[in-house]
C-alpha cells in the first residue's frame, strides 16, 4: 500500500534530497512525495489531494508558517498526522507545535532512520483511523437500513393489524372467521415484536438507545406488566404468580426497557414451561432491585448455558430461549440491563421432576420525591395475545351542522394506509389528507384542522418539519398534533413531543386506541373552549385580558381593549393586524371559543361593559365606551345576554 507525504518546506535542497534519499521506495511505489514551500501552498494541495497519508512541515517559512498550518490542517483533513521539522528544537517550540496537534517532531538535521520510524508510525496511525471512519459510516450505513426497513415493515402490518381488529370487534363475526383472524393477528404481532428487537439490538450496537428515566410506582407498573400474561398462562393451565416486598412509592427508572426485559423473560418462560407456572419477583436491595423469573418449564443443558446471552446464538433444538428463534431476544435482555447499569445471570437444570431455569437480574432503581421530573409512569404500552377487544364504536359526534364535526388532517405518505386511515375516521369526523408534511402544512393553514395526524419519514418536509411549522404560526400553533409513526426510536417519540406533538402511536395501531386518543384530544379542546367562554361570558370572573392563558387571545383582546370605543372595529382589520387572512381568523377563533370573530367582539364589549357600570357610569356612557353607536341598542343586547338591562344591572 503507497503512503502519500506532503512535505512542506521552503528549502529547494530538501526536496531534492528527499527525493534521492527515498529514491528506491518512490520507485518501488511505497512512498510517494508531493511538495510545497509554505503553509498556505500546503493548504491547497491538501483540498486537492485530500489522500495524503502524512504531512512533513518546517515551522519558519515565509507566508504562512508551520504551526499555523498545523492549526488550519484538521479543517482540510481530519485524518492525516503531522510531523514538525525543525531546526529549532527549544522547548518553547516543542510545546508550541504539540498544542496546536502535532503527531511528532524532529529536529534538523534529519537522522533518516529516525525519520523512517516516524513516517511508518504515522502510515499505521492514518490506516488505524480510516479503517474507524469506514467502521463507523458503515454501522451508519446499517442504522440506516434498519430504520428504513423497519419503517417499510410496519406501514403494511399497519394495513394487516388495524383491519383485523376492527373485524374482530364487529359483533356480526362468523364464528369460523374468529379463530383463523386471531391467529392472523398473533403472527403479524410476532413480526413486530422479532423487527423491534433487532432494531433495538442495532440501536444498542451503535451507542444510540438512550436511558429514559421515568417516576413512577415501580412494584405496581411490574405487576401490571405480569397481568398481561395472565390469558396466555390460563390458555396452558399455569399458574403466573407475582410476589413482592418492594416498599411502594414513587421511584426513578427506566419504564420502556423494564418493560422490554420483562416481555423477553416472561414470553420465553411462558413459551418453554407445560407443567407447574412461573413466578416474578421483585425485592429491594441496598443499590436497587433484584427481579427474579423462574419457571418450572424444561429448563437449559449445561452446555448451552453459558452461551443463552449470545447475540444469535440459537442451540440445539431441545430448549432455545427465543421466542422468536432468532437468537437475539435474550442478548437484548442482556445489553439492556447493562446499560441500565445492572446485571442478569441465569440458573438453569434438567433432572427428573426438578427441571426448571431462573432468570435473576440486578438493576439500580433510586426512590425519588421530585415531582418535576419531565415524564411518568403511565403503566406498561406493551402488546400480547390478549382476546379480541369491544371498544368504541366510533358513532358520530352529535352536532348541529357539518362544520360543527371536528376536522381531522390525516398526513402519511402510503397511500394505502392513508386511504384506510381516512375511509375509517370519515365515519365520525371531517377528514382532509395530504401525502408528506409540505402538502399536510399548506391544509393546515387553510384549513385549521382540530387534530392532525401525521407520520414521521415523509418526503419533501417530514413530520419533526411539519410540527415545527405548526407550532411557529400563530395561526395554527393551537393545533393537536398526534405523530403516528413506524419508527421505534425513543429519540425520535421524545423530539416529537418536546417540538409540540400532543401524542405518540407506533405504527401497526390498534384502531379503538386511535379513536379513543382522538376523542380524549378533542375533548381536551372542548374543556378549553368552554373555559375561554366563560372567562369571557362571566360577569363575575376577572377581566378576560388579564385572566386569558391563550396568547393568541390575548393579542387579540388586547386589540379589541385598545379600540373598544370604535364602533367601526371590523374583523377585516383585526385579520390584517394580526396578518391573517378573514377565513384563519374566523376558523382560529371558532376553534378556541366556538364563537365567530364578529360575536367575540360583542362578547368582548359586553364583558367590559359590565366593568364600567361597576365604577358607575351610566348605561349612556358605558355604551359609547363599549363602542355601541346608539345606547338603546345596547340596553338590547345587554338584556339579550344577561337577561336584565345595564340600568337594573347598574342598581343591583
Amino acid at each position: 500500500m503507497k503512503t502519500k507525504i506532503l512535505l512542506v518546506d521552503d528549502e529547494a535542497d530538501l526536496e531534492i534530497l528527499f527525493r534521492q534519499r527515498f529514491r528506491l521506495a518512490i520507485h518501488a511505489g511505497t512512498y510517494e512525495f508531493v511538495f510545497a514551500h509554505d503553509g498556505q501552498q500546503a493548504l491547497q494541495v491538501l483540498e486537492e489531494q485530500p489522500d495524503i497519508d502524512l504531512v512533513l512541515t518546517d515551522i519558519n517559512m515565509p507566508g504562512m508558517d508551520g504551526l499555523t498550518l498545523l492549526e488550519q490542517l484538521p479543517q482540510v483533513n481530519a485524518v492525516a498526522p503531522a510531523v514538525v521539522l525543525t531546526a529549532y528544537s527549544d522547548m518553547t517550540n516543542i510545546r508550541s507545535a504539540m498544542n496546536r496537534g502535532a503527531f511528532d517532531f524532529l529536529t534538523k538535521p534529519i537522522h533518516f532512520d529516525d525519520l523512517q520510524a516516524t513516517i511508518e508510525k504515522g502510515r499505521r496511525h492514518v490506516q488505524q483511523l480510516r479503517e474507524s471512519q469506514q467502521a463507523k459510516a458503515a454501522d451508519a450505513m446499517k442504522t440506516r437500513f434498519f430504520t428504513n426497513i423497519i419503517h417499510e415493515l410496519r406501514v403494511p402490518l399497519s394495513l394487516i393489524v388495524s383491519p383485523v381488529d376492527k373485524l374482530l370487534e364487529t359483533e356480526e363475526l362468523p364464528d369460523h372467521l374468529q379463530q383463523p383472524l386471531v391467529t392472523v393477528r398473533r403472527n403479524t404481532r410476532q413480526v413486530l415484536q422479532m423487527i423491534n428487537q433487532l432494531l433495538a439490538i442495532n440501536q444498542l450496537e451503535t451507542d444510540q438507545m438512550e436511558v429514559v428515566e421515568q417516576v413512577g410506582d415501580l412494584p405496581g407498573f411490574v405487576g401490571q406488566l405480569v397481568d398481561l400474561f395472565r390469558p396466555s398462562t390460563d390458555l396452558k393451565d399455569l399458574t403466573l404468580r407475582y410476589e413482592t416486598d418492594f416498599p411502594t412509592g414513587s421511584y426513578c427508572f427506566d419504564a420502556g426497557k423494564w418493560e422490554t426485559i420483562l416481555f423477553n423473560l416472561l414470553t420465553n418462560a411462558i413459551r418453554f414451561t407445560s407443567v407447574g407456572g412461573i413466578t416474578v419477583s421483585l425485592h429491594q436491595t441496598p443499590t436497587g432491585a433484584r427481579l427474579t423469573v423462574r419457571d418450572t418449564g424444561i429448563g437449559i443443558s449445561a452446555h448451552k448455558l453459558p452461551h443463552v446471552f449470545d447475540q444469535y446464538y440459537q442451540g440445539d433444538n431441545q430448549r432455545i430461549r427465543s421466542n422468536d428463534t432468532t437468537g437475539i431476544s435474550l442478548a437484548l435482555v442482556r445489553e439492556l440491563a447493562l446499560r441500565l447499569g445492572g446485571s442478569v445471570q441465569v440458573e438453569s437444570q434438567i433432572e427428573e421432576g426438578a427441571s426448571g431455569t431462573v432468570f435473576v437480574l440486578e438493576l439500580p432503581v433510586q426512590r425519588t420525591t421530585s415531582e418535576t421530573t419531565s415524564q411518568s409512569v403511565e403503566g406498561p404500552s406493551v402488546v400480547v395475545d390478549l382476546p379480541a377487544r369491544t371498544g368504541e364504536s366510533g358513532a358520530k359526534l352529535p352536532s348541529e351542522s357539518a362544520e360543527s364535526v371536528p376536522l381531522i388532517l390525516v398526513v402519511e405518505d402510503n397511500p394505502e394506509l392513508r386511504e384506510f386511515m381516512v375511509t375509517e375516521l370519515a365515519t365520525t369526523y371531517r377528514v382532509r389528507s395530504a401525502a408528506n408534511g409540505y402538502e399536510g402544512w399548506v391544509i393546515a393553514k387553510e384549513e385549521l384542522p382540530s387534530i392532525v395526524i401525521t407520520d414521521l419519514m415523509m418526503p419533501r418536509l417530514d413530520g419533526h418539519g411539519l410540527i415545527e411549522r405548526l407550532k411557529a404560526d400563530p395561526a395554527t400553533d393551537h393545533i393537536a398534533i398526534m405523530l403516528l409513526s413506524a419508527s421505534a426510536e425513543e429519540t425520535h417519540r421524545l423530539r416529537g413531543l418536546s417540538l409540540g406533538a400532543n401524542d405518540y402511536l407506533n405504527k401497526p395501531f390498534h384502531l379503538g386506541e386511535l379513536r379513543l386518543r382522538l376523542r380524549n384530544l378533542l375533548s381536551h379542546q372542548q374543556r378549553l373552549r368552554e373555559h375561554y367562554r366563560q372567562q369571557l361570558a362571566q360577569p363575575d370572573s376577572a377581566s378576560p385580558l388579564q385572566s386569558v392563558g391563550d396568547e393568541f387571545l390575548r393579542k387579540l383582546y388586547t386589540l379589541i381593549e385598545q379600540h373598544l370605543d370604535d364602533s367601526t372595529l371590523s374583523v377585516e382589520w383585526l385579520a390584517e393586524e394580526l396578518a391573517m387572512s378573514r377565513k384563519a381568523l374566523y376558523l382560529k377563533v371558532q376553534n378556541l371559543t366556538h364563537l365567530s370573530p364578529v360575536e367575540l367582539i360583542r362578547q368582548y364589549r359586553l364583558r367590559k361593559a359590565i366593568d364600567l357600570l361597576r365604577l358607575g357610569h351610566s348605561a349612556a356612557e358605558t355604551a359609547y365606551m363599549v363602542g355601541f353607536e346608539s345606547p338603546s341598542y345596547f340596553t338590547k343586547v345587554f338584556r339579550e345576554f344577561y337577561h336584565q338591562t345595564p340600568t337594573s344591572y347598574r342598581k343591583g
